[in-house]
């Protein structure tokens, strides 16, 4: 083959790869223009902002004051003094994972396996409430609310049970942590348990 003939079949393949380069580019416009545009169809949208939260597990079965299988005396229930001159915290660990325990508690990281509404209550049965509540919760976990408002109908809107409750929970040995899981509402804690080893 001479070296014209070499040239002109060179020129020939060339323009034959760039009639199938412009016949694929035509195509995948067909096929770009078939195509289904979601976004368009559905329009603007804003999206929803994560709240970077496991869902809520909430045992519905009702909580009583006494256990079926055994009741506890008087002795078992476990009390704190009413005065204290310091206002308790907002959060509270014990544990020497600390901050990160407490992240942990508002952003649901252990389901909530009970909860407990101490309005209405005097300290004495708030504190007997409290003892027998600790002892439901590790019967079926170790994290659980306590809701005991923010003292605002107290007098001199001192929050009585909200320090009694709070005070209570950094004494008792088997309380890890507690933390207020609605941001501004201070009238609730949720609480992190010890786990226990039943023999």
């Amino acid at each position: 083959m001479s070296r014209q003939d070499t040239q002109q079949l060179l020129k020939q393949l060339g323009k034959e790869a760039k009639r199938r380069q412009e016949e694929e580019a035509a195509q995948a416009r067909r096929q770009k223009a078939q195509e289904f545009d979601f976004a368009a169809a559905v329009g603007e949208v804003v999206p929803l902002k994560s709240s970077n939260r496991a869902p809520r597990l909430q045992d519905k079965s009702p909580l009583k004051r006494r256990f079926d299988a055994e009741e506890m005396d008087e002795g078992q229930y476990f009390y704190v003094s009413e005065t204290s001159e310091h206002e308790p915290p907002r959060s509270f660990c014990k544990n020497g994972r600390g901050q990160d325990d407490i992240r942990r508690l508002v952003a649901g990281h252990w389901p909530c396996v009970a909860h407990l509404d101490l309005h209405g209550c005097t300290r004495e049965e708030a504190q007997r409430l409290l003892s027998e509540f600790i002892e439901e919760v590790h019967r079926r976990g170790v994290c659980a609310e306590i809701v005991h408002g923010s003292g605002l109908g107290s007098h001199d809107f001192a929050p009585v049970l909200k320090s009694l409750v709070r005070r209570w929970l950094m004494a008792h040995p088997d309380v890890l942590a507690y933390a207020e899981p609605h941001g501004a509402n201070d009238g609730a804690v949720r609480i992190l348990l010890r786990k226990r080893r039943y023999e």
